[in-house]
């Protein structure tokens, strides 16, 4: 992120977010029980989205319930509104908080010394002995 403007207030109680859209795909189906695998690589990336809100391409609505361990790693148990199918996939819209690289470089003024704003002329150069 590269920013450029003016400081009206030191807060640094603001949090930087992006915008993640997670899929994967169901790899059994009972009733409105959906075990999904595909989406997660660990158990414990299922824990931490626990509870949030999933969405199959045709619209039906579900929720992540559990992790299950059994089959693959990074596959859960979901529940949705009504019975999906196979073929949908499956999808978890998600905001992860980044931490961005403090870096700060203030410039005061363009006209205190140390830079040479005139080498694009001759005069610069003369002055160099180049």
């Amino acid at each position: 992120v590269c920013l450029n403007g003016v400081i009206l207030e030191l807060d640094h109680s603001f949090e930087i977010v992006k915008k993640l859209k997670l899929t994967g795909v169901p790899a059994k189906i009972h009733k409105n029980t959906a075990f999904v695998k595909g989406m997660f690589n660990s158990a414990l990336e299922v824990a931490r989205f626990e509870g949030a809100k999933v969405r199959t391409v045709s619209g039906i609505r579900g929720q992540i319930k559990k992790s299950m361990n059994k089959d693959e790693p990074g596959s859960f148990r979901a529940t949705f509104e009504d019975k999906i199918l196979m073929s949908d996939i499956i999808s978890c819209r998600l905001w992860v908080g980044v931490k961005p690289v403090e870096f700060y470089n203030p410039v005061t003024s363009l006209l205190s010394g140390g830079a040479d704003y005139n080498s694009n002329t001759g005069q610069g150069k003369e002055e160099r002995r180049l």
